[in-house]
């Protein structure tokens, strides 16, 4: 599959990165409004760089494009992607809203396009361990799930960047990390039925939204809970609670530093055991499982209702937060 990449920032970058090894996927076109400044970058990986998304769409030798552009931009961009009949893959979030995610998913089926989504979290070891674990039983009764992923790289960022505004970042951090925490939550024990989150600037001089709290019901009862701030080093755990023991996943960074993830499992007679998960190259495994289904070899692995119904969870998390944190239902 040939593909292009839209949108040449920090992250649109490391996509083409970890996409050069792959033999089932490669990127031969990068777009960006401002190209004067990559061409180094596009040498160093054989790219044709043009400044126009239209361009792309009308190559016929392009098959996919890769949305890698702010967030308030993807509904228009994916469908306008659809429209042209290309392949797309698109960054998380999908869309700001649930009526736009809506719109993206109803035009892939209608044209027979399996849906790329960037949620990698779901390919590290350790969480698909997790996920063994609670589909299996060996935790017992699911009772509650909770997360925390912080990271100052927002910190860091200038007031005007688009990731720290609200247009394009309205539940803060949880916009663009919180949402894989959701997505993997999902892909757990299903979609939230309530949502309640607050969201603020705690510390003195931060640039955006610097702390995201969520609460979470599920069905049957079990709750979960969501912690992100913007203005702490990087720390990442997730844990699960069952009735028969308990897991714990500890990142020492994020997906980009390459760093070992630690898990610690607990049963019933409160034994322990840990494990060490090396860090591999889950962006690859994502996209080249896309490919994969794409070509009808597999399923991939999110579905387009989990998908919609992460973008509702993020929706009622914005609504909570911007209105005194009252609780959301989800209706099913």
């Amino acid at each position: 599959m040939k593909a292009a990449v839209v949108g040449l920032g920090w992250w649109g970058k490391q996509i083409i990165t970890y996409l050069k090894t792959s033999e089932k996927i490669r990127v031969t076109h990068g777009v960006d409004l401002n190209i004067a400044h990559l061409d180094d970058f596009a040498k160093e990986h054989g790219l044709n760089l043009v400044s126009d998304m239209d361009q792309v769409l009308k190559d016929p030798e392009i098959d996919a494009i890769i949305l890698a552009t702010p967030h308030s931009m993807h509904e228009a961009q994916a469908l306008k992607i659809i429209a042209a009949g290309k392949q797309l893959f698109c960054e998380k979030p999908l869309a700001l809203t649930s009526l736009g995610a809506k719109r993206i998913l109803d035009a892939c089926d209608k044209a027979g396009i399996v849906l790329g989504i960037g949620h990698e979290r779901r390919f590290e070891s350790a969480l698909e361990e997790v996920l063994r674990l609670v589909k299996s039983g060996e935790l017992g009764q699911i009772l509650h799930v909770e997360a925390n992923v912080s990271h100052n790289l927002f910190a860091k960022m200038d007031a005007t960047n688009w990731r720290v505004q609200d247009q394009d970042a309205p539940a803060g951090a949880l916009t663009a990390l919180g949402v894989h925490l959701t997505d993997f939550f999902i892909s757990l024990v299903g979609c939230p039925t309530h949502v309640r989150a607050k969201t603020g600037r705690v510390l003195k001089g931060a640039v955006g939204k610097d702390q995201v709290i969520v609460q979470l019901d599920f069905s049957e009862g079990v709750t979960g809970s969501v912690t992100c701030l913007s203005t702490t080093p990087f720390h990442g755990r997730i844990t699960v609670f069952g009735s028969l023991g308990w897991v714990e996943v500890k990142e020492n960074g994020n997906v980009d530093w390459g760093l070992p993830t630690e898990m610690t499992i607990t049963n019933q007679e409160a034994k322990r055991s840990t494990k060490t998960f090396q860090a591999s190259n889950v962006v690859l495994k994502n996209f080249e499982s896309w490919v994969d289904a794409v070509a009808g070899k597999s399923t991939y692995r999110y579905t387009p209702a989990q998908i919609y119904n992460n973008i509702r969870v993020l929706e009622a998390i914005v609504y909570s937060s911007n209105h005194d944190s009252s609780l959301v239902t989800i209706q099913s």
